[in-house]
C-alpha cells in the first residue's frame, strides 16, 4: 500500500478515537459524580421539547428542573422517571436511568474501538505475506505492471466523479460543526460518519485513479495505490461480462420482480475452474483495443470465450 494512503487511514482514525474521548471523558466523570454525590429522586416528565422538563416535589412544594440528554430512550411524557439531584443546586437534575446515563458512553466506546480498529489494521496491512499469494490482494507496494503485454488504465477524470460524491461526506460534517450544541454523541457520530464517507470516496477515487490492469504471457496483475494481485493464467478458466442486480420477491404477484432502473452493475471478471470470480474490473478501461488484446490473449492462454451472466441478488 502507498505509505501516503496508509496515513490516509491511521492520522484520521486515532484523531476521531481521541477526539471521542476528549468528549466523552467529561461525561463519565459527571455520571460518577452524580452516582456518588447527588440524591436521588424522582421527577415527573412535562415536555420533551428541547431540554427535558422535570417536575420534582409535590403538588403544594413543586418546582420545574431541566437537564440536557443524549436521547429520550427510556423517558415517557407525564411519566414519573428516575432523577439524580445536584444538593448543592435542586435545578440542577441528570436523569438516573441507565439508557439515559450509560447508552451514549458506550455508544462513544464502540465508536473509539472501531476507529482503533481501523488504525492497527492500516498499520499492520501488508506485513503478513501468504505462501501462495496468487489471486490474492496484497497490501503492499504495487511491483508496477506486467511487462512484455496489454495494460489498461481507468478513463480519465473518472475518479473527479467519486470526489464530487464525497462532498457529501463533508458537507455532512460541516453542517454539523456550524449548528454546534445539540446532543454531543448525535452530532459526534454524525461528524464521524461524514468524515469517514468522505475519507472512503477520497481513497476510493485515489484507487481507480491509479489503477491498472495489465496482462502478459504469465497471467493477469491489478495494481493500485492501495495494493495489487496477480492472477496466473493457469487459475483462469472463463472471462465473464456479469450484471449484478438487485431483486426482491413480490408476495402478492408470487415471483421475483425484474432489475430497475438504477439497480444493476455491470463487471468483467475472470472466473477459476468452479465458476467463482477470482479478478473483477470495470468494462470503461481504457483504451479500447487494449480490452480487445486482453480478450485475445485470455482466449489463447485458456480458449475460454468473454460469456454473459446474469447475477441477481435477492433484496
Amino acid at each position: 500500500m502507498n505509505p501516503w494512503a496508509r496515513i490516509l487511514l491511521i492520522v484520521p482514525a486515532l484523531a476521531g478515537a481521541a477526539l471521542i474521548l476528549v468528549t466523552a471523558l467529561p461525561a463519565i466523570r459527571a455520571n460518577l459524580t452524580a452516582l456518588h454525590s447527588w440524591t436521588r429522586t424522582e421527577g415527573e416528565v412535562r415536555a420533551m421539547s428541547g431540554a427535558i422538563e422535570f417536575e420534582l416535589g409535590t403538588e403544594e412544594a413543586s418546582h420545574r428542573a431541566f437537564a440536557n440528554v443524549d436521547h429520550t430512550w427510556g423517558l415517557s411524557l407525564f411519566k414519573k422517571a428516575p432523577l439524580f439531584i445536584d444538593p448543592a443546586d435542586s435545578t440542577r437534575v441528570k436523569p438516573a436511568g441507565l439508557l439515559q446515563m450509560w447508552l451514549a458512553p458506550v455508544e462513544m466506546a464502540g465508536l473509539v474501538l472501531l476507529l482503533l480498529v481501523v488504525a492497527l489494521l492500516s498499520a499492520g496491512i501488508g506485513r503478513i505475506t501468504a505462501v501462495d499469494t496468487s489471486a490474492v490482494w496484497m497490501f503492499t507496494p504495487s511491483p508496477g505492471p506486467a511487462s512484455g503485454g496489454v495494460t489498461l488504465h481507468a478513463p480519465v477524470g473518472q475518479w473527479k466523479i467519486v470526489v464530487g460524491w464525497s462532498m457529501l461526506g463533508v458537507a455532512m460534517a460541516v453542517i454539523v460543526l456550524a449548528a454546534g450544541g445539540g446532543r454531543i454523541p448525535a452530532g459526534m457520530f454524525r461528524i464521524i460518519l461524514g468524515a469517514a464517507f468522505a475519507i472512503s470516496l477520497w481513497l476510493l477515487a485515489w484507487h481507480t485513479k491509479s489503477m491498472e490492469l495489465s496482462a502478459n504471457a504469465q497471467g493477469v496483475r491489478l495494481t493500485t495505490v492501495l495494493g495489487w494481485r496477480d492472477v496466473p493464467w493457469t487459475r483462469i478458466r472463463g472471462v465473464q461480462d456479469q450484471h449484478i442486480f438487485t431483486s426482491y420477491y413480490n408476495g402478492q404477484m408470487r415471483m421475483w420482480e425484474l432489475p430497475f432502473a438504477g439497480s444493476t452493475t455491470r463487471v468483467l471478471a475472470f472466473t477459476d475452474e468452479r465458476g467463482r470470480t477470482v479478478m473483477t474490473f470495470s468494462p470503461t478501461l481504457e483504451p479500447k483495443d487494449a480490452m480487445k488484446q486482453l480478450f485475445a490473449l485470455c482466449k489463447q492462454q485458456t480458449g475460454a470465450h468473454l460469456e454473459r451472466r446474469d447475477i441477481a441478488l435477492p433484496f
